[in-house]
């Protein structure tokens, strides 16, 4: 921390940078899946999003957590980029070469035979997840690689897939373009590290590889827990209704996601602050989160209610007119974004003072709401329930992750005295 306080011009510098990039990023990604949906219409467009929420989960099971504990450490201590890089990227490849044995397993009891196919292309780039570094960066404050490699990443993505997908029955292409596209970004990582770090591949210790494991897995069980409960009625409802039931949902959720993906960044940028604040006075933690919330919390909320009220024509001019459907449930979605950048600032808190555990318990209870209401309001009113089904669930997020952290940390109320 400075005299500046811990809300710094840096802090907001590197989320301006990286909030940019995403932007762009995410424009080009809005590009390609639109092209994607209009080209390969409503039902092949729900066999692509049934595939991408299957693959997703088992990314984040090869990524383990590893990504956010890396990162806090690396904020705690600078040199630990070279006892870090090495076992890292080891775990994760043995958790890849299991993540793709289990995915090729599920995709022979799948149906129908394209999805199968897709399924398994596609959990190929599972393999070049253990080598996206940018976890390095992000503890060091270096966030404008972070932003390059991202936006390299979905230019190239959205550069082959206008190059590649041109019609009906091509949706192996839009595997061979993820797989382009993730490939480059681990080509810059790995580049940009062995720059710009010197040693950064240390001797591995299996030992210490495992111990690393062990703590960041609370983390990443809860980052499963949470793809849990933003992509299970996309799954669900490939399960009950396929195509175009599939195709209105993920669509929403895509641009809800797709949002959801600047909160994480300002979490990502937020997070060594945080992790700096347990060897300072508690009321620096304190000033951090009022500060934030006080900056953030009330953009979030008038963006929400805009998005609510032109829900119809987003959906229409992005996905086309085929998708007006999608409105419905992206109207009530889209409250996912302000809720989630509320129990940010609570559940990085709990990551940040290493209490992971506490931050899984706040998610699982979630994740268990949504599983529950799925399986009560999908059947009964298809896309609409499941998206109450999450709104209601992200509640209980914040509504236990608020009460963990002034339990455990400090009285949380006492951020109204510092924001008067």
């Amino acid at each position: 921390m400075t005299d500046r306080g811990p809300i710094t011009f840096q802090l907001f510098a590197n989320f301006g940078l990286l909030s940019a990039a995403e932007l762009l990023a995410k424009i080009l990604s809005a590009v390609a899946f639109a092209v994607l949906a209009r080209v390969l219409g409503p039902d092949e467009y729900g066999h692509l999003e049934f595939t991408l929420a299957m693959v997703f989960f088992f990314a984040l099971f090869v990524d383990s957590g590893l990504s956010t504990y890396g990162a806090r450490e690396i904020a705690r201590d600078a040199t630990a980029v070279g006892r870090l890089a090495a076992r890292i990227v080891a775990i994760r490849l043995v958790l890849a070469v299991l993540g793709f044995g289990a995915l090729f397993g599920l995709a022979a009891v799948v149906q129908p035979a394209a999805v199968q196919t897709l399924l398994v292309f596609y959990g190929l780039t599972l393999f070049g997840i253990p080598f996206l570094l940018q976890w390095i960066f992000q503890g060091r404050e270096m966030m404008h690689y972070v932003a390059i490699g991202n936006l390299l990443r979905w230019s190239i993505f959205t550069l082959a897939v206008l190059l590649l997908v041109h019609a009906p029955g091509q949706l192996l292409r839009v595997a061979v373009a993820e797989a382009i596209a993730v490939g480059a970004a681990v080509i810059f990582y790995l580049t940009t590290v062995s720059v710009r770090f010197d040693r950064p591949w240390q001797r591995f210790d299996a030992r210490s590889a495992v111990s690393s494991w062990l703590q960041a897995l609370p983390i990443g069980t809860s980052e499963l827990v949470w793809a849990l409960k933003i992509y299970f009625a996309t799954i669900l409802l490939g399960l009950v209704y396929e195509g175009s039931e599939v195709a209105w949902f993920g669509a929403a959720n895509r641009i809800v996601v797709a949002l959801h993906a600047f909160v994480w960044l300002y979490f990502f940028n937020l997070l060594p602050a945080i992790a700096r604040c347990p060897k300072g006075p508690p009321a620096a933690l304190r000033r951090l989160l009022a500060t934030s919330m006080r900056i953030t919390f009330p953009m979030a909320v008038v963006g929400g209610a805009v998005a609510a009220w032109f829900a119809a024509p987003i959906m229409t001019l992005i996905f086309g007119s085929a998708f007006a459907p999608a409105a419905a449930p992206f109207a009530v979605l889209v409250w996912l974004v302000p809720l989630a950048l509320f129990s940010g600032h609570y559940r990085y808190t709990l990551i940040g003072y290493d209490l992971q555990k506490l931050e899984l318990f706040a998610a699982a209870c979630g994740a268990t709401l949504n599983l529950m209401l799925n399986f009560a309001l999908v059947p009964r009113f298809g896309i609409q329930g499941a998206a109450w089904s999450l709104l209601a669930s992200e509640t209980l997020i914040c509504a236990v992750a608020y009460h963990l952290v002034r339990r455990r940390i400090f009285d949380a109320d006492s951020l109204r005295q510092d924001e008067q």
